[in-house]
């Protein structure tokens, strides 16, 4: 492949999808931990750093910020999305993922109220949560939507993360 953010985001996403299905192979619970989930950061930052190298190699590193960042950005967009497309479609073959992850969900909600959370709205309003998951719970599956709303909010992660990259980057040299 001749375009490096091409290359560095399919060669990322796959990276990142191959990481995913090794976890998912060792258990759900595995797929489950948020440190796992995490780690997975690392596979992005090399391949948005390596784009980022790349693309100052070819087109010089003295441009304006917002010239540096648009590669490593561009490169974490492929690898999100690749990372969700996986991350939706195992949910559609193991609807008991979903359940786990709603249990998940219900277990937490329930200890904060067991805590106490001090406001009465608030736990009023945890209280319908736990009612609302309980609905879901009787036939769980996984709609698209909350998938493409935590892309979204992704991005805002991915783009402070290719700010990070070049930052690094200007102060490597």
């Amino acid at each position: 492949m001749k375009n490096h953010i091409l290359q560095n985001g399919v060669l990322g996403g796959l990276t990142v999808v191959l990481y995913f299905a090794l976890v998912y192979g060792i258990s759900r619970e595995a797929f489950m931990h948020p440190g796992l989930q995490w780690a997975s950061l690392v596979f992005y930052l090399v391949f948005m750093w390596r784009a980022a190298r790349m693309d100052c190699a070819l087109h010089g590193a003295e441009r304006e910020f917002r010239d540096l960042v648009r590669t490593p950005f561009a490169v974490f967009i492929l690898i999100n999305l690749a990372y969700w497309l996986f991350y939706y479609g195992l949910h559609l073959a193991d609807p008991e993922l979903v359940r786990l992850e709603l249990l998940a969900q219900r277990e937490g909600i329930a200890a904060l109220l067991d805590k106490g959370v001090g406001d009465p709205q608030s736990a009023n309003q945890l209280r319908e949560q736990l009612k609302e998951l309980d609905k879901v719970l009787e036939n769980p599956v996984q709609p698209l939507g909350p998938i493409l709303m935590r892309f979204g909010i992704g991005a805002l992660g991915g783009f402070v993360l290719a700010a990070g990259v070049v930052l690094g980057m200007r102060f490597s040299r």
